[in-house]
């Protein structure tokens, strides 16, 4: 299980610039099985017949808080404002950083999946009550070099937002100056902090910047899983899709007479 210390650690190696290190590190907890929940629509089955994601603006999410994991003190930036000569007042300079990243995340598309399958949530919000449907696919095929598997992250939960004052007294020091600081990574990374209560999706997200809105994927999915609650006319437009797809297909339904709530999973026939 890969753990909030274990994501500090790599991400770490990115602040530092140390790059390669930090694609190595993240790639080796890459899950060989990542998926993503989708509920039935003519267009979702358009775009996966065709090997597609579709990616979603961050500002369009349904959490108020997704890539805003953050806080300031105020008080504290106005005052270090003053000694780099700027000439901001507590509310102004509130605004600018409030704008500075609310345009940042204008062009910022986002697509997710989750490292499990047999989660009952995902299955309820996000595929239609188990209506809908689950593709997997295994980004450790692509190696790390791959752009998918360098811009794919693990989310972070946490109990409180990140206090990034420091890194914007550093950003009002070299914006001041024109030069750059490593620290500023740490601004890309508030797009990974989600509120703990969202730590049953056990999310990873895969970001592109001023990307196309759909996405064509370099592996195929390696498989396609329904519930005994989807309609059977769209089993059968799932079931033509991954055999064009060349991928497996399996139709899940709880056990009987099993104290664990777990699915009795079956290639569908």
């Amino acid at each position: 299980m890969i753990t909030n210390d274990i994501i500090y650690d790599f991400l770490m190696d990115g602040i530092r610039g140390e790059l390669s290190l930090f694609y190595s590190k993240k790639y080796k907890h890459i899950p060989n099985r990542l998926f993503r929940f989708e509920k039935f629509s003519n267009a979702r089955l358009d775009t996966l017949k065709q090997n597609q994601i579709r990616m979603t603006e961050a500002e369009r999410f349904n959490d108020p808080f997704d890539c805003l994991g953050i806080f300031w003190d105020s008080a504290t930036l106005t005052e270090f404002s003053k000694t780099q000569g700027l000439s901001y007042i507590g509310e102004s300079l509130d605004k600018e950083i409030d704008k500075m990243f609310r345009e940042a995340l204008t062009p910022l598309k986002v697509t997710c999946f989750s490292s499990e399958l047999y989660n009952l949530p995902l299955w309820g919000n996000y595929a239609e009550s188990g209506s809908g449907f689950a593709v997997e696919y295994d980004f450790k095929q692509l190696g790390v070099n791959s752009d998918f598997t360098k811009l794919l992250y693990p989310v972070i939960y946490r109990e409180e937002r990140e206090d990034i004052t420091g890194v914007l007294k550093k950003l009002i020091e070299v914006a001041s100056n024109g030069q750059f600081h490593p620290l500023l990574r740490l601004l890309f990374y508030k797009n990974l902090i989600k509120h703990i209560s969202w730590a049953y999706e056990k999310e990873w997200r895969l970001i592109f910047i001023e990307k196309e809105s759909f996405i064509k994927m370099p592996i195929k999915p390696t498989a396609i899983y329904i519930t005994d609650r989807c309609d059977g006319e769209n089993e059968k437009l799932l079931k033509e899709i991954a055999l064009s797809l060349e991928c497996d297909f399996y139709k899940l339904v709880p056990t009987k007479n099993n104290r664990n709530f777990i699915f009795e999973e079956s290639l569908a026939k």
